[in-house]
């Protein structure tokens, strides 16, 4: 045995002192040592379980070293972060794992790095690429300004290159592990690039979509030989108009879609360069954005007509949207959300896709998130900028990145913003013009949020953050299923339910295609009815006596009617009703000023029609006597007669106590109604009883009371209303004037019911008497 060996079997295995120290730790980041104090203590506790998108993405990030990109975060807690820049921002993409996000704009190109609700500078590609003076051929590097329209950033093994569009028609390439050497310029485009997009499936791929109307592919793998530039592999020239935006099918490695200025929606198969497989006019203004949904069958196209439609591009019926968004404003940007894993049992932990978030144009700052269950109203609305964003993505469920022309980052919690329906009034009140009264009310459930742990569950390694998951819901289920008033759904009963939405995928799988498609979700499952309750009645009627003195003073009763020309008869009818209509409405009486601008409409009509009569019959020259208009039956066969529309008013008034409307409408009418609907005779014959016995005890004289009888109380039986009607109402009236003091009115409504109408002046008058005195003798 040699002597080394004798040394090394003398030394103690297991001997603590023989154990190396290990080697140091990093040295912690400014306010590293308080972030981890803080999660020691209050900690970013698991949310929810994770869907197959996540857990597809984390596996690839795992194969590549890089953390995963599940939101970690509770309901109760907001992962809102704000990074800001100075400069102009235009767009934004993002990398797989979503631990980056890169933004670009005029003067700004660079990544930030979001790390558990903290944001902060990466890479400033620009300062990198000013600062290197040779390119990768080692010559002198060309500096330039560009204007960069859009970014992208691309996926799997290619993760590491993005892409700028620009305004000037050239798209430049970078790989940002090595900014500073390698950039590629591919300059086919001759107008602006609006789009860039990587293919999801095969990362080399880039589409560009341009002003110029074509789209054209592009493969980066000929990057690394060719170090200026490089050439497309094809060009699909769809229509003459600008492409707007482009976007890769996410199930479908050769599919791809584009949106046009005109407004149509195209989808391509890259290996056919001669037709479009689909085109659909989807706008009438430009389509300024597309955005496939995770099911691969159906599209989303918002545009300047304030509308968002989805599309089915493998049904039938084409040219037809699915469903439809109509927005407040011009729409500029649109996302669709996320997918969750749905909380109804019967899907099996499948995942669905059933919100979108807008973005509108520079005068209107605010964000939408629709549901396409209740699409007539915004799920959720916030307001990040002063103006609009200039762009927006989803970095997982919940959380939304945004940017716009302050120069600002901001990553927003959707789940902490405020939903819609919690602004709007539950409650509504409505009165029609005839005093019906007519509440409706929905109950406002309170939302649930899940307990927040206690600190000694709270684990204190970041690193353990995702181990017990399982135990807390999805914080987008809150959104799916606990608001039952306004997006809680059910499935139709089980033998209704469609085979083909029974899920055999489980949940836990890397399948792409585990997303629901959308026409399932929203087809075949029925939206629960908000309980509301609706009570409909009448309300006691009052006038405050303000009101009834108003109108009492200034209400016209009484219209000239003779020796004027037939021009100026209208205008006279006219003018009386519209004093009373605005004098209503002045009053705050809305029924009453209904009333009379039905009364205003309809009388006029009738009259025109007679004047019509009477000028058929005589010579048009001949000089206009209201008095000898014809008595010819002009409303026979008509749907509709004055005499009856006034009955029905007096009716209506009367039931409702608006003595003070029906009066004035009484004394106004009826001079006007011709003679073509008399009583019955015995109604006739009653009534002049009625007339001539109490004209008697007035004191009338025989020849007196035959004229008031044969020119006013027959004259009235024969337009066909009740004299004895009329009577009373215009007592009732003139009781009402004297109760509120209103004498000079009283007096005016005595004046023109005399003789005709006796008890309304008799009695006062009998209470009334003038007594002569003669002149005293002074001594």
């Amino acid at each position: 045995m040699s002597s080394d060996e004798g040394r090394r079997r003398a030394v103690p295995i297991a001997s603590p002192a023989a154990i190396p120290k290990p080697p140091p730790l990093p040295v912690p980041k400014p306010l590293q040592r308080a972030r981890e104090a803080a999660y020691r203590f209050i900690g970013y506790p698991a949310s929810r379980p994770s869907t197959p998108d996540d857990e597809l993405i984390n596996d690839r990030a795992a194969r590549a070293g890089l953390p995963s990109r599940s939101a970690t975060l509770s309901a109760t807690q907001n992962a809102s972060a704000i990074h800001k820049t100075g400069l102009e921002i235009n767009t934004i993409a993002i990398n797989e794992p979503g631990t980056h996000a890169l933004v670009g704009g005029r003067e700004i190109f660079k990544t930030i790095k979001v790390d558990h609700g903290t944001c902060a500078e990466d890479l400033n590609l620009r300062s990198v690429i000013r600062s290197t003076p040779t390119s990768a051929s080692g010559k002198p590097r060309q500096v330039y300004s560009v204007d960069i329209a859009d970014v992208a950033w691309a996926k799997g093994d290619f993760s590491s290159y993005v892409a700028a569009a620009t305004s000037s028609g050239k798209i430049i390439l970078y790989d940002v592990g090595h900014a500073a050497l390698h950039a590629v310029q591919l300059h086919e485009h001759v107008r602006q690039v609006h789009k860039v997009t990587f293919n999801p499936h095969r990362g080399n791929l880039l589409l560009s979509g341009s002003q110029d109307g074509t789209v054209r592919l592009w493969d980066v793998r000929t990057m690394r030989s060719e170090a200026s530039s490089l050439q497309s592999k094809h060009k699909y020239s769809g229509q003459s108009d600008g492409v707007r935006d482009v976007k890769w099918s996410p199930t479908d490695g050769v599919d791809f879609a584009f949106g046009t200025d005109s407004g149509w929606v195209q989808r391509w198969d890259i290996r056919n360069l001669k037709a479009a497989k689909l085109k659909i006019a989807a706008h009438t203004l430009s389509c300024n954005v597309i955005d496939w949904h995770p099911d691969g069958k159906h599209i989303a196209s918002a545009s300047t007509d304030k509308t968002v439609r989805i599309w089915n591009f493998e049904a039938s019926k084409k040219g037809r949207a699915d469903w439809e968004i109509k927005t407040p404003y011009p729409v500029m940007n649109a996302r669709w959300r996320s997918s969750c894993e749905s909380s109804m049992l019967s899907d099996d932990g499948a995942r669905q896709c059933i919100q979108l978030a807008t973005g509108y144009d520079s005068e209107h700052a605010v964000v939408h998130v629709w549901d396409l269950r209740r699409p007539a109203l915004p799920f959720r609305e916030m307001v990040p900028y002063v103006s609009a964003p200039t762009d927006l993505l989803w970095h997982s469920q919940d959380l939304l990145w945004t940017v716009g022309r302050e120069g600002t980052f901001i990553q927003s919690d959707i789940q902490h913003a405020p939903k819609v329906i919690d602004r709007r009034n539950l409650q509504c009140f409505a009165v029609s013009p005839l005093g019906d009264v007519n509440p409706i009310t929905t109950r406002r459930t309170q939302r649930r949020t899940p307990k927040p742990r206690d600190a000694a569950e709270v684990s204190s390694s970041p690193d353990e953050w995702t181990k017990d998951h399982a135990t807390f819901v999805s914080r987008s289920w809150d959104d799916d299923g606990l608001d039952h008033i306004f997006l809680s759904i059910r499935p139709v009963k089980a033998a209704q339910y469609p085979a083909n939405l029974v899920r055999t995928t489980s949940a836990t799988s890397n399948d792409l295609s585990n997303t629901l498609a959308l026409d399932q979700i929203l087809h075949n499952r029925k939206s629960f009815s908000p309980p509301q309750q609706a009570v409909r009645g009448a309300v006691p009627y009052h006038i405050d006596r303000n009101v009834i003195r108003f109108l009492a003073i200034n209400c016209v009763k009484e219209i000239d009617l003779f020796g004027k020309t037939s021009d100026a008869f209208f205008e006279n009818v006219q003018a009386a009703f519209d004093r009373n209509v605005e004098l209503a409405k002045q009053a705050g009486m809305k029924r009453d000023a209904v009333t009379w601008r039905l009364a205003r409409e309809a009388t006029l009509s009738h009259l025109k029609v007679r004047l019509a009569a009477h000028q058929r019959g005589k010579d048009v020259t001949s000089p206009f006597i209201f008095e000898k208009w014809l008595a010819a039956d002009i409303e026979a066969g008509q749907p509709f007669e004055l005499v009856q529309m006034l009955k029905q008013m007096t009716q209506e008034a009367t039931s409702h106590g608006s003595i003070h409307l029906i009066a004035p409408l009484l004394l106004l009418i009826s001079p006007l109604l011709p003679s073509i609907h008399p009583l019955p005779d015995h109604e006739q014959k009653a009534t002049m009883s009625i007339y001539s016995e109490a004209l008697d005890k007035a004191g009338f004289e025989p020849k007196e009371i035959g004229r008031i009888l044969n020119e006013d109380i027959k004259h009235t039986m024969t337009t066909g209303l009740q004299p004895l009607q009329i009577e009373t109402i215009l007592a009732l009236y003139h009781g009402q004037l004297l109760e509120h003091r209103l004498f000079a009115e009283a007096a005016e409504i005595r004046q023109m019911a005399y003789p005709a109408y006796p008890s309304v002046y008799d009695s006062h008058l009998n209470d009334n008497a003038v007594h002569k005195v003669g002149r005293a003798r002074c001594e």
